[in-house]
């Protein structure tokens, strides 16, 4: 048991050669570089109503402090295995409002672990592999987010209005219908595109009748 303890001991206190200045230096610079791929990727594969600078922001500082952590922890062995302790119970609860966006956060973190070892061609190459994935992804990802659209009126033809809302819109759902003898609320769940919006409420005030039109952005699935 003792001979087992003492080697436990020497090899959690065994010191792997630190990195020297210029290998920190260089870690970071290609740490900078891949980071700049990232972040184009990030830019190009969301629309402008969707990008989020400080979100980029943020996978770039991740890169950059998976890259410090690397070039701490990997020349002691008791270091790492504390850090990673360190790391097990911490919970983050931010919403994630892209499921894509997990995958740019991974590919920050792998950013750091490649550029802390060494390993410049792996995360070169996966840079470019993931950034063009996401960006075609994102770029064919078109279809509008789905809306509510809310009809009310007194006296018009409740078929005309469902028709017009079947030819303007992408799909359409009726989620309420509320008829009473001096008027009537119709409730659709929508998608359509924002260009066609003001056809589509033009197109319904000009079957007479209608007090209100409202269309109203869902919020978006995280």
């Amino acid at each position: 048991m003792e001979q087992f303890n003492d080697a436990v001991n020497k090899l959690l206190g065994t010191l792997v050669s630190k990195p020297d200045t210029k290998a920190v230096f260089l870690s970071l610079g290609a740490a900078l570089f891949l980071s700049v791929i990232l972040w184009g990727a990030y830019r190009l594969a969301n629309p402008s109503a969707a990008y989020r600078p400080r979100f980029a922001a943020t996978l770039v500082a991740l890169a950059f402090l998976s890259t410090i952590l690397m070039d701490l922890i990997q020349s002691n062995l008791a270091l790492s295995l504390g850090m990673l302790g360190s790391l097990s119970i911490v919970r983050f609860r931010t919403n994630i409002r892209d499921p894509r966006d997990i995958g740019f956060i991974f590919w920050s973190m792998a950013i750091g672990l490649a550029a802390a070892t060494g390993s410049y061609l792996i995360g070169l190459s996966g840079s470019l592999v993931l950034g063009t994935f996401l960006v075609c992804t994102g770029r064919r990802n078109k279809v509008p987010d789905d809306m509510m659209l809310v009809v009310r009126g007194s006296s018009a033809d409740l078929g005309v209005v469902g028709a017009i809302v079947e030819q303007s819109c992408l799909r359409n759902r009726v989620k309420a219908k509320n008829v009473l003898s001096d008027s009537f609320e119709l409730v659709y769940e929508v998608q359509v595109d924002v260009a066609n919006s003001d056809t589509l409420i033009g197109q319904l005030f000009d079957v007479g009748g209608i007090d209100s039109v409202n269309l109203l952005a869902g919020e978006r699935a995280a």
